[in-house]
């Protein structure tokens, strides 16, 4: 088993549910999380300072498949997530030695 987890901006999670839906992956994790990257958040100016907000949201998606499935899959949501911009996310793929359903 590997696990995939694919940090993209929310408005994509639409998007990467609805592909996982037509491959027909039913273990996965979605969480709201915030960071930062290449496009170093942006500025915003209050009455007394400009704020630099840095961390900006995303969603970090975590599907679990198994390893002959992997390369496919990380094709399908890069070509789904990608844009011209920064900030599109990443994706990490690790190795899960053991799994134990509850």
């Amino acid at each position: 088993m590997k696990m995939i987890t694919a940090i993209v901006r929310p408005k994509k999670l639409q998007d990467i549910q609805t592909l996982l839906v037509t491959e027909n992956i039913e273990r996965y994790t979605v969480e709201h999380v915030m960071g930062c990257g290449n496009q170093w958040g942006y500025a915003e100016s209050g009455k007394k300072s400009a704020i630099e907000i840095n961390l900006l949201e995303k969603i970090k998606v975590e599907i679990e498949i198994p390893a002959e499935n992997v390369n496919r899959l990380v094709k399908k949501i890069m070509k789904l997530c990608r844009t011209p911009r920064y900030g599109d996310g990443k994706i990490f793929v690790i190795n899960i030695p053991e799994c134990y359903g509850m």
